[in-house]
């Protein structure tokens, strides 16, 4: 996962996955992992971290954020 597309109350990964957004903070992801999300910066339970660069979504405006990929921890699907 290289990126996600943030909308509403979903984001939506570069490899087609949905993540479903739970709070104004808080994602999970299908196999059970968690994203918080504080500012610009989301932290995954896997170990994963996502740079927030576009805040659309954040601001109520109903455009879509975009959240990529600076670090990526030790995941059991990290493909790079």
């Amino acid at each position: 996962m290289k990126f996600w597309n943030i909308f509403g109350s979903l984001a939506s990964t570069d490899t087609g996955e949905v993540i479903n957004k739970i709070d104004d903070s808080t994602f999970l992801r299908n196999d059970g992992t968690v994203y918080r999300q504080e500012g610009n910066l989301i932290t995954g339970s896997d170990g994963s971290v996502l740079n927030v660069v576009d805040t659309g979504g954040d601001t109520g405006s109903g455009l879509p954020g975009m959240a990529v990929t600076t670090y990526s921890g030790f995941s059991k699907d990290d493909d790079c």
